[in-house]
């Protein structure tokens, strides 16, 4: 195969110039990985889940196969802090929940904020967070909702502090202890790999990553079909809870990539697509949190990488409104030829090529839709070739085929 050969600067060169939209010497080659680290490499997802360190020879493994332009960290849950504490939404692979060895993480849609409750989040949602949220969320923290620091009386103290002698507090405060030493150990396991990856020659693509603030509240909070639904049922409430969300959303995006020296920060849209809302409610509910964010991790030198999931045709124009030459948008499905035409005057674009056809498709079709996809979104530059949604499983053949044909037909 004909691999490219290059450093760590020609590498960043040639992405800087396709993010301010000049032609670079080639298109490049930044598929985003998932667990494609670990099945394309055989090794187990319980494996690389319960030791981030376990999918170091996939992450090198791809480095050596495909050379990317921008390497994307293993980012993929942890077993033991979610397990250790009890977690109510997240599954993960291996004996304690059931799942095989090699299946994927499940994450449920749940809802924290039921109906009711808005007021009482609204009032003083950092106490809510302690007492309600992380309990529902794990059940070993079930203690924490009998907290309370929300009386300023300072003999409240004392009566505040008597909780803390309730054995059910003193297990959740355990819990978090033990939850808390698996996160270090884990997160220790991956700054290895991406000082590796580092070290390879190759820069970093996610290396962090935030969500807007709609969905930090729906997919945390509220839940993702009832936030949706808040819309139409419950708009006031919905704008104030995003009031508040957007603040923390941004505030903890700066601070992580000032703390980790990031060049990119990761921006996965969840809710944003065509069919959960109007182009009307987009421009109300979603983008002004979304804005504040991409613009605040602008103003200190960070690309925000963001990734338009699903159907994304109607809102265009609107998530065009950006400094030009500042941010790259990721596409799952849409029209390429529209979105060049329109989100490529400010930004650059990647996306597009369908992550099943590399995992079930053949060789053939994946290069004639990588040749397609290349026709429409390189010319005049601010293109990245990548696949559709995150990739988990492909046949080698067609990633083969996939990098070979981007780098033959991609030279400028």
């Amino acid at each position: 195969m004909g691999k490219q050969s290059d450093s760590l600067e020609g590498r960043k060169k040639r992405i800087r110039d396709v993010i301010e939209l000049r032609e670079p010497d080639r298109v490049p080659f930044a598929p985003k990985i998932g667990n494609y680290y670990a099945r394309g490499y055989g090794i187990s997802m319980y494996d690389a889940m319960k030791d981030i360190r376990n999918v170091a020879p996939g992450v090198m493994g791809f480095l050596d196969d495909y050379a990317p332009d921008l390497a994307w960290a293993p980012v993929m849950y942890p077993t033991d802090p979610p397990e250790l504490m009890g977690s109510t939404y997240l599954k993960c692979p291996g004996p304690e929940s059931g799942l095989k060895l090699d299946a994927s993480f499940q994450i449920h849609d749940k809802c924290y904020l039921m109906d009711d409750e808005y007021p009482e989040f609204l009032h003083d949602p950092s106490h809510f967070f302690m007492t309600k949220v992380y309990p529902r969320k794990f059940a070993g923290l079930a203690g924490l909702s009998k907290i309370s620091f929300n009386n300023p009386v300072e003999y409240a103290l004392y009566i505040g502090l008597a909780s803390f002698a309730d054995p059910e507090v003193q297990s959740a405060l355990q819990t978090l202890m033990r939850g808390g030493e698996a996160a270090a150990k884990w997160f220790g396991g991956l700054n290895q790999i991406v000082g590796a990856i580092a070290a390879r020659g190759f820069p970093l693509g996610a290396a962090g990553a935030q969500t807007c603030p709609f969905d930090m509240f729906g997919d945390n909070i509220r839940g993702f079909m009832n936030t949706v639904n808040d819309i139409y049922d419950n708009p006031d409430e919905l704008l104030a809870a995003l009031e508040y969300m957007t603040p923390l959303c941004v505030e903890g995006a700066v601070a992580s990539a000032k703390a980790a020296n990031l060049e990119f920060m990761f921006i996965p849209l969840h809710a944003g697509i065509d069919a959960f809302m109007s182009p009307d409610n987009y421009r109300k509910f979603y983008w002004p949190g979304l804005k504040a964010l991409i613009m605040a991790l602008i103003d200190i030198g960070v690309t925000p990488y963001v990734f338009c999931e699903g159907a994304y045709n109607h809102r265009l124009d609107i998530i065009a409104d950006v400094p030009k030459g500042k941010v790259i948008y990721m596409f799952e499905d849409v029209d390429l030829a529209e979105a060049k035409r329109i989100v490529g005057q400010t930004s650059c674009i990647c996306g597009n090529v369908p992550t099943p056809l590399l995992a079930y498709g053949s060789r053939e079709r994946v290069i004639e839709e990588t040749k397609k996809v290349m026709d429409i979104g390189a010319p005049g530059g601010g293109f990245i070739m990548d696949c559709s949604i995150v990739l988990d499983e492909a046949k080698k053949e067609n990633m083969d085929a996939w990098a070979e044909t981007t780098w033959e037909i991609g030279k400028y």
